[in-house]
């Protein structure tokens, strides 16, 4: 079995993309646990195919954001979970990683979900960041282009990212961030040879409970590594890279490890550690109640060091999930149902083709 350490945050999407490439309360809303939509009803302007137009926008602050999402979710994405996809959720992680409610109480320089590391060229230049030049070459000219503000083209392709991933849940999106107020502190992304108490610790410096870590980390279910161990590059966290589901929880816990992926010490020691195994266990085979946890975290993390009632919330421009439930193996017998169905090769193809048609390139 391989299994090496990195640095959580920088693993909190080494997975997603990180090293691979190149991780504010419940939210009720349609979508949410990853069956829904980012629109609403049929009534609130959604086409058939899932997909919001910016014909029946509801507010006028959003409707400038349909472009700049389609320039993500087609330009950059594709509309598939790739390689773009994967790092922009890690890309987010990075940006809103560097803050700190100990600077906060302090009154230092700190950092905050605001884009910095699409405005600082150094920044990315980070040996914990190696993997995110890609991406950030992609998105850094959509807001001169939009005249939009950095942190929320870098907020939103996160969002996006989770979303161009089968079965990612809606995450609400805000915009109204401004620029960056200081450069970014360095040296706030755990050592990766930190034990779990520092690791908790410093997301709790975050603002994150310890179950919203658990949460947050199973973002490495579309991740794979490639600078952790070059000779295991492209090796994925589970056997299921392409879609976002919970196989990661229960293969990370697993005494094996399948062919082609790739254990990380961090997330070992957080499945099996007294003080993490109970909230890391509770999204094994629940696929709904992760989204639902997943989601809020990642909205959560998208708005740290921010004032949430300066922004406005244009998930309106949402796309719908798509719901893996519907895309299952059929399967005969009375038998217990398995811990992680098997998705359909077929079924999954139909459904990126109906709610992501607009952006494919195929």
């Amino acid at each position: 079995m391989r299994s090496f350490s990195t640095p959580i945050l920088t693993l909190l999407l080494i997975s997603l993309l990180g090293l691979a490439h190149g991780h504010p309360g419940a939210i009720k809303r349609k979508g949410g646990s990853g069956g829904g939509g980012g629109g609403g009803d049929d009534n609130s302007g959604n086409s058939s195919n899932g997909i919001p137009t910016v014909a029946n926008a509801k507010n006028p602050l959003c409707k400038p954001w349909y472009a700049v999402r389609d320039a993500i979710m087609g330009g950059i994405f594709q509309g598939r979970c790739g390689d773009s996809a994967r790092a922009s959720i890690r890309l987010a992680f990075h940006d809103a990683g560097t803050f700190s409610l100990a600077l906060q109480t302090a009154g230092q320089p700190n950092g905050a979900a605001d884009g910095s590391m699409l405005v600082d060229p150094n920044e990315v230049l980070r040996a914990e960041n190696n993997g995110l030049q890609n991406i950030v070459s992609l998105l850094k000219p959509l807001p001169g282009q939009f005249n939009v503000s950095a942190g929320d083209v870098l907020h939103l392709a996160g969002v996006l990212g989770v979303l161009a991933c089968p079965g990612g849940p809606v995450v609400n999106a805000y915009i109204g961030r401004t620029a960056p107020k200081n450069t970014a502190p360095d040296g706030l992304l755990p050592d990766p040879n930190s034990p779990v108490p520092v690791l908790t610790a410093r997301f709790a410096d975050m603002g994150f409970s310890i179950r919203e870590l658990m949460a947050l980390i199973g973002a490495h279910t579309t991740g794979k590594q490639r600078f952790v161990d070059p000779q295991e590059a492209n090796d994925s966290f589970d056997s299921t890279v392409d879609i976002w589901d919970v196989r990661f929880y229960s293969e990370t816990q697993s005494g094996s490890t399948a062919p082609g992926t790739f254990k990380l010490n961090s997330d070992l020691n957080f499945s099996h550690n007294a003080t993490t195994q109970q909230d890391f266990s509770r999204f094994v085979g629940n696929q709904n109640n992760w989204a639902q946890e997943y989601a809020a975290a990642h909205q959560k993390m998208s708005l740290l060091g921010l004032n949430q009632n300066t922004l406005t919330d244009c998930s309106e421009i949402l796309p719908e999930s798509i719901d893996l439930s519907t895309l299952t193996v059929s399967t005969s017998g009375k038998g217990k149902p398995p811990t992680d169905p098997t998705i359909d090769p077929a079924k999954l193809e139909a459904a990126i083709e109906k709610f992501r048609s607009i952006w494919l390139s195929n």
